[in-house]
């Protein structure tokens, strides 16, 4: 959803006016991002370990190898989105030095 919306700003940043939408979208769109790695890196938690007040029992001990490919693909979903916050540090840093306004 975000390598959508990306491309898409992408092709709509062409005009002036529309670099600030796109910045708020790209924010909206990383806060999504974050939020669905945290959402899946605890469900990766709750398979390996279990919840004993709701009576989930641990999954990851049947289901090893299952559990090791999910969670190395939480941890490079989250430098993913790290490596997304940067490059948007970066573009807003530019276009910020590069504005007339100030």
């Amino acid at each position: 959803m975000v390598c959508v919306f990306s491309a898409l700003a992408l092709a709509t940043c062409r005009r002036r006016g529309a670099v600030v939408p796109v910045m708020v979208g790209d924010l909206l769109a990383l806060a999504l991002l974050f939020s669905a790695v945290g959402a899946a890196a605890e469900f990766g938690i709750l398979g390996e370990r279990g919840n004993s007040h709701v009576r989930w029992a641990k999954v990851c001990n049947v289901y090893g190898a299952f559990c090791e490919r999910a969670m190395a693909a939480v941890i490079v979903s989250l430098l993913a989105a790290f490596a997304n916050l940067v490059m948007l540090m970066l573009t807003i840093l530019t276009i910020h030095k590069s504005s007339s306004y100030y």
